[in-house]
């Protein structure tokens, strides 16, 4: 695509130390693209660079869940209750696993106990297991069962029970069900140490260097690092009938009516040029992601960044208003990558 730099140009203005990665995907065919702000140029491919994807995660966490369902190891029908023997509460009997993957447990966004005021730097690693039980012992969300309401803690819920289920890490789970079979190497919650070497470091909007997040027992909904060319594999594999697990992949693309909604596990749902996209975003502190695909053209775009949309701190604010006085300049911000995402994907549709 000749034009791409039309395409991110407003997004990548005013990001100094940016790297954008794109991977843009047709059948058996990916092409890898890399736009970067960086003066200290990257030594490393831009194939091979490692982000956090954030929320993208959650459509791992309800792969691994078909997965292990269609081994018999449970039912995402079971109740949730069944997983939590130490935590009496009728609530937890009432919501199932499909209702912690599609997002219609009735729980909150975040757990009411957790003060992510505690430490803003890095506001999930301070959040327990004990903190968690503790929460889930007197929670009542009954009146918003079946109905959608976009949970970290649902999917983070689903994603410890699992684990529990299978007596096995999250970074296990991973590699037995997904990454292996699929050869995505780079793809993980917890790096080794050469990889570490090519996480990149996430900054805030304004461009102010922020911590990597501890996603801790949360990391089912947020947790994984990775690459532009794992994540450029996950899309070819959802457009393709002929890997190890196409069946499981099948399985996510079928939506699930749940009250008034038809609701998928992990992903989202959308239509662009009449054509039915399934897709996903992600944003940390650092970072923001965005896949999507249609799997009747066999067309898909992924596109990871070392740039967050949001400010987690005040003092970003602070400083984005004193750019703003000294440049007399609207600093550039609030560009979701979703939005670049799109209109690539629709340049991509329209080609076919």
């Amino acid at each position: 695509m000749q034009n791409l730099h039309n395409f991110v140009s407003d997004y990548t203005q005013d990001k100094k130390y940016l790297h954008l990665a794109i991977g843009m995907i047709r059948g058996d065919d990916i092409k890898y693209f890399s736009f970067s702000n960086d003066k200290k140029k990257s030594i490393v491919p831009v194939e091979n660079r490692l982000f956090e994807i954030g929320s993208i995660t959650k459509v791992f966490t309800s792969i691994l869940l078909l997965a292990m369902e269609e081994e018999n190891l449970l039912s995402s029908d079971d109740m949730v209750g069944k997983f939590l023997p130490n935590v009496k509460n009728d609530y937890l009997n009432r919501i199932t696993l499909k209702n912690l993957a599609t997002h219609t447990s009735g729980l909150p966004i975040l757990a009411t106990n957790h003060n992510m005021a505690k430490k803003r730097a890095d506001p999930y690693s301070m959040y327990t297991e004990e903190d968690l039980t503790a929460f889930l012992a007197t929670a009542d969300f009954t009146d918003g069962i079946d109905s959608f309401g976009y949970s970290n803690l649902a999917v983070g819920l689903l994603g410890n029970i699992l684990c529990k289920v299978s007596g096995r890490t999250y970074d296990e789970l991973l590699k037995r069900y997904i990454t292996e079979p699929l050869n995505m190497k780079e793809t993980a919650v917890m790096l080794n140490s050469e990889q570490d070497s090519r996480f990149l470091n996430g900054h805030a909007s304004t461009g102010r260097r922020v911590p990597h997040w501890n996603l801790s027992i949360h990391e089912g909904a947020g947790g994984i690092k990775s690459s532009i060319r794992d994540m450029s594999l996950l899309v070819q594999a959802n457009l393709n009938d002929d890997h190890p697990i196409a069946s499981i992949l099948a399985k996510s693309h079928l939506p699930n009516t749940i009250g008034n909604a038809n609701l998928y596990f992990g992903w989202a749902g959308d239509n662009i040029q009449d054509k039915e996209v399934l897709w996903h975003n992600g944003g940390s502190a650092g970072f923001n992601s965005y896949l999507a695909f249609n799997k009747e053209l066999r067309v898909g775009v992924v596109l990871l960044s070392n740039y967050s949309f949001f400010s987690n701190v005040l003092i970003d604010h602070y400083v984005a208003q004193l750019k703003k006085w000294i440049t007399r300049k609207e600093p550039v911000q609030a560009i979701m990558i979703d939005s670049v995402g799109i209109e690539i994907l629709e340049a991509m549709l329209s080609s076919e």
